[in-house]
């Protein structure tokens, strides 16, 4: 078993895979649950031979496993990565390039990750990561609405149909969600005119609002991430 602590800012993630890479659990815990963080791994760690932390912290976990790996700008990857500040570039992204890469390998391919910030990503059909973009993302918008303005209301994302608001909850909804709908589908129209045929993933914690209504197919994945992350750790074992 391979035991991945994917620590966040406001978050841990922990999850095992089983050694042919297939995830066999996953738990989330606030950051601050240090006590029940150690208890899940005390609970369910004791059978992982390999672990691999990624982590934006200073937190220290400690996990009593001997080979241990910790994320950094030195961990061999089983990609190319071309991207020209290797030591700005979040791991996160680092972990989706290598994730789309193992599931859609010889292939040109796309990975939207709809979190904090929304990110797009880049891998070509050689195994080779290019880079991409980072725009605000759902809740950063409408939080930038209700900072920057006097009267604005801050509004929770919810679903929506495309059209415009009758009323100023609504008018922002559509315009927010509606907005990043187009940003979307604009970067997509983009690197396809771009790189021809291309393969499309989407994961973050905000998938569940932007998921359906594309022409183009959507391989929504919510663990892409944490795959990502395994495959590195399993490429470290065998290198």
């Amino acid at each position: 078993m391979n035991l991945i602590v994917d620590q966040g800012n406001t978050a841990t993630k922990l999850a095992l895979f089983d050694e042919g890479g297939n995830l066999q659990l996953k738990k989330i815990f606030a950051k601050s649950d240090t006590e029940l963080v150690a208890h899940w791994l005390v609970e369910h760690a004791k059978d992982a031979k390999s672990v691999l932390v990624s982590s934006v912290t200073n937190d220290q976990i400690d996990i009593p496993i001997a080979r241990r790996i910790d994320l950094d700008t030195a961990t061999p990857i089983p990609i190319q990565n071309s991207y020209q500040t290797p030591e700005t570039l979040g791991k996160d992204r680092l972990a989706n390039a290598v994730a789309i890469w193992k599931k859609n390998p010889g292939k040109h391919s796309l990975c939207i990750d709809l979190g904090t910030c929304i990110k797009y990503d880049l891998v070509n059909d050689k195994g080779v990561y290019l880079g991409g973009n980072i725009s605000p993302g759902l809740k950063m918008r409408y939080a930038a609405l209700q900072t920057f303005t006097d009267q604005l209301p801050l509004i929770e994302p919810e679903d929506f149909e495309l059209g415009f608001g009758i009323t100023t909850k609504t008018s922002i909804l559509n315009g927010v969600q509606h907005a990043m709908f187009h940003e979307i589908n604009g970067f997509i129209n983009r690197y396809q005119e771009q790189f021809g045929e291309l393969t499309i993933f989407m994961t973050g914690g905000d998938l569940k609002y932007f998921d359906k209504g594309y022409k183009n197919p959507i391989f929504a994945d919510s663990d892409l991430t944490i795959f990502g992350l395994n495959e590195i750790l399993r490429y470290n074992v065998e290198y």
